[in-house]
C-alpha cells in the first residue's frame, strides 16, 4: 500500500479514521511475541495421537477420560462403575501433575443417554464431595459404546479455597 508512507502514517491515518481496531491489530502484528509458558505433555500408554494430559503453565488440561480398568480395559458394566473407572482414571492422571479433584475447575460430562443422568450425579457427588467444579453435560455418542466421558480442566497454580457465601 503506497498511499502510506509509514508505518506511522499508517497508525495515524487510522487514529484519524477511528480505526481502533486496526490500531490494535497493526500493533499487535509488529510487536515481538511473549516468550511462550513452559507446555508439558503426558503422554498416554498407547498409540493413539493425544496426549493424557497437557501442562501448560497453571493450567493442566485433561483429554477426555473414558472408564478403563487397570489393565487398560474398557469397563462395561453399569454407569455407577464406568463412573467411578473414569473418575479413577482422572485421579491418576491428575497425580502424574501433582494435582488431585481438589485442583479441577471444569468438567464436561458426556453421557450415551441422559436417562443416565441420575445415577450418574449420585456415583459423582459421591466421589467429588463438596468440591464441585463448574461442570457442563451433553448426550453423546461415544466412543467404544461407553456410557460416559469426561474431560477436565485443572488449576495447579495457588489454591485460595472453597469460596465463602
Amino acid at each position: 500500500m503506497r498511499f502510506f508512507a509509514s508505518a506511522r502514517h499508517t497508525l495515524l491515518a487510522c487514529s484519524v479514521l477511528g480505526l481502533g481496531t486496526s490500531i490494535t491489530a497493526y500493533a499487535a502484528t509488529t510487536e515481538k511475541a511473549a516468550e511462550p509458558t513452559a507446555i508439558k505433555r503426558f503422554l498416554g500408554d498407547s498409540d493413539l495421537p493425544f496426549s493424557r494430559a497437557v501442562q501448560a503453565g497453571d493450567f493442566l488440561l485433561l483429554s477426555g477420560q473414558i472408564p478403563l480398568n487397570e489393565k487398560g480395559e474398557i469397563v462395561r458394566s453399569g454407569i455407577e462403575d464406568q463412573t467411578h473407572a473414569t473418575l479413577d482414571r482422572i485421579e491418576e492422571t491428575l497425580k502424574l501433575a501433582g494435582a488431585d479433584l481438589s485442583h479441577v475447575v471444569k468438567v464436561t460430562v458426556y453421557l450415551s443417554d441422559m436417562a443416565l443422568y441420575d445415577q450418574f450425579n449420585k456415583t459423582y457427588k459421591e466421589r467429588l464431595g463438596s468440591n464441585f467444579p463448574a461442570r457442563s453435560l451433553v448426550q453423546a455418542k461415544l466412543v467404544g459404546g461407553v456410557d460416559v466421558e469426561i474431560d477436565v480442566q485443572a488449576w495447579t497454580g495457588t489454591k485460595t479455597g472453597p469460596a465463602k457465601h
